[in-house]
């Protein structure tokens, strides 16, 4: 299609719309209704990512040490844990830091580490890795590599709750990838049905340019991009509304966050897709293409 047809029927496009605002309208809400449902599923996926990413960065290791270690020799083993392609810091944490930290977490009830006369808390090393080893295999990896130091006493990194993150995560996953697809093919489904209300109100139209011997690219193109267009416009309407379910919810749960502003466009984008899309299987349907 060359570049002058593709710009004509553009404005002709918009051109139509506006002379059918009622049917334009129309077809805008019952499409941001639809939208909302992908809205929200987006803000809970999204927000659940978020928990996730936070839940994986409190992965710590502990690498205990033998109390009898030089000094010499613990220095040198911090550096080379620290040299580690997959470590991202490491602390060391003396008996007295460890036994301060104790304390603190036991709050009111420190009074019974009164009665000890040594400090049983050996020293230790804490470990963060990069956030791409957060992970239950590369965790294992690492715990296996460190595990065979001379100073190396016990090491700590939360196995069960680790193994049983993994597990989580992959459940979400799979559930959210299907939840994911019915909630697109439905979105597909509602606005090709909804782009049939315009199809069928300029249907004498249609057959008047088939009669002149339109091809059905041109036929098409404008619904096309009215399809995006009002999806696209349905997109925003519906974020408007999610934003008000979001102020409701956050007086809920604070911690729930809006949509970022590139996630945002992403989504619009999407809409405007999927209004292509169903613009396409309206004309496919109704024009037997």
């Amino acid at each position: 299609m060359k570049p002058h047809q593709l710009s004509y029927l553009i404005s002709e496009s918009f051109s139509t719309l506006g002379r059918h605002k009622a049917v334009t309208l129309l077809s805008v809400m019952i499409m941001s209704l639809t939208l909302l449902i992908l809205a929200v599923f987006l803000l809970a996926t999204d927000n659940a990512l978020t928990f996730l990413d936070r839940a994986k960065r409190d992965m710590t290791v502990f690498v205990y040490l033998k109390d009898e270690a030089p000094d010499w020799i613990v220095q040198q083993q911090y550096n080379q844990i620290l040299n580690m392609n997959e470590v991202e810091v490491v602390e060391l944490i003396s008996k007295e830091q460890a036994m301060t930290e104790f304390r603190e977490e036991l709050g009111e009830e420190r009074s019974i580490l009164e009665a000890l006369e040594t400090n049983p808390l050996p020293a230790s090393f804490r470990v963060t890795l990069k956030g791409e080893f957060r992970n239950k295999e590369s965790i294992e990896l690492f715990v296996e590599a460190i595990g065979s130091m001379t100073i190396v006493e016990e090491i700590g990194y939360g196995k069960e709750f680790i193994d049983q993150f993994a597990a989580l995560t992959r459940a979400f996953l799979y559930v959210d990838l299907v939840l994911g697809l019915i909630v697109i093919l439905s979105s597909v489904f509602i606005i090709s049905n909804t782009v049939r209300l315009t199809i069928l109100s300029r249907h004498k139209t249609i057959e008047v340019l088939k009669l002149v011997g339109a091809t059905n690219r041109f036929i098409t193109t404008p619904f096309v991009i009215e399809g995006a267009f009002q999806s696209g416009l349905a997109s925003l309407v519906s974020l408007a509304m999610l934003f008000g379910i979001y102020q409701i919810t956050r007086g809920v749960i604070p911690d729930v966050v809006f949509l970022k502003p590139d996630k945002i466009a992403l989504y619009v984008l999407i809409c405007a897709l999927l209004g292509s899309i169903g613009s396409l299987v309206s004309l496919r349907h109704h024009l037997k293409l």
